[in-house]
C-alpha cells in the first residue's frame, strides 16, 4: 500500500478519444517570481505534465490549455479587496515555457477558478467534436486544490470520464490528501479516476491486447 489508500487505477485509453487538459500551469504559480508560487513542488508537477504532454502529442491526443488570467476591474480586487494577480499583459499569467503550447493548440482564458463559467470551453470541445460519450479527459495543472479541482468538477457533471494522474498535479501542504479524499470517494469516482502517469497507458483502440 502506497499511503492512498487504494485509490490510484491502472488505466488504459486510446489517444483516439482521449484529451489533455493542462491547466494554470503560468508564472504566477510554478515560478518562484510569481505572486502565488505554490513552491519548489511545482517542479514535480511541471515535469510529470511535460513527460505526459510529450506522449499525448505523439500519440495524437488533442491538448487544450486553461489560462488563469485577470483585469484590474475583476470583483476579486474591486469588490473583495484583493491584490492584483495574474493581470494580462503582465507575466504572470504566461504558461510556463517547459509545458508550452504549440501554434494551434488552443487555450482557453478563464477568469474565475472555473474553466467553464463565462468561457469558450464548451464551445471548444463541440468544435472539436470532443463529448462525455466519445471522449475520456485527462486534467493536469495546478492548484490541485483550486482551479484543477474546479476542473474535474466541470467535466464531471458534464458526465466526462475524467483522469487526474497526481503526479502531474500538485498544491499546498495537504492537498493530496485533499484529491483523495473528495474525488476518491464514491460522489465522484464512477467517472473520476485517480492514478499516476505511470500507470497511464496511451493505447490505440485497434491495437490493443
Amino acid at each position: 500500500m502506497d499511503g492512498r489508500g487504494g485509490k490510484l487505477q491502472d488505466i488504459e485509453l486510446a489517444p483516439e478519444s482521449t484529451a489533455l487538459v493542462i491547466v494554470d500551469m503560468e508564472n504566477e504559480f510554478c515560478k518562484p517570481s510569481g505572486k502565488k508560487y505554490i513552491g519548489p513542488q511545482a517542479e514535480g508537477a511541471i515535469r510529470g505534465t511535460a513527460a505526459l504532454l510529450r506522449r499525448c502529442r505523439d500519440a495524437g491526443a488533442p491538448v487544450i490549455y486553461v489560462r488563469s488570467v485577470r483585469l484590474p476591474d475583476n470583483p476579486v480586487f474591486t469588490r473583495f479587496g484583493r491584490d492584483h494577480y495574474l493581470i494580462e499583459g503582465t507575466s504572470g499569467p504566461v504558461i510556463v515555457p517547459e509545458v508550452a503550447p504549440l501554434p494551434g493548440e488552443p487555450v482557453v482564458d478563464k477568469h474565475t477558478h472555473d474553466c467553464f463559467y463565462n468561457t469558450r470551453m464548451d464551445a471548444l470541445l463541440a468544435s472539436m467534436g470532443i463529448t462525455p460519450e466519445t471522449h475520456a479527459i485527462i486534467v493536469t495543472g495546478v492548484v490541485s486544490t483550486v482551479c484543477v479541482y474546479h476542473a474535474v468538477l466541470g467535466f464531471h457533471v458534464r458526465h466526462f470520464r475524467s483522469v487526474l494522474p497526481l503526479d502531474c498535479t500538485t498544491g499546498p501542504e495537504g492537498a493530496e490528501a485533499f484529491i483523495l479524499e473528495q474525488l476518491g470517494g464514491p460522489a465522484y469516482n464512477y467517472n473520476v479516476t485517480l492514478t499516476t502517469s505511470d500507470r497511464l497507458r496511451l493505447t490505440p483502440a485497434g491495437v490493443r491486447a
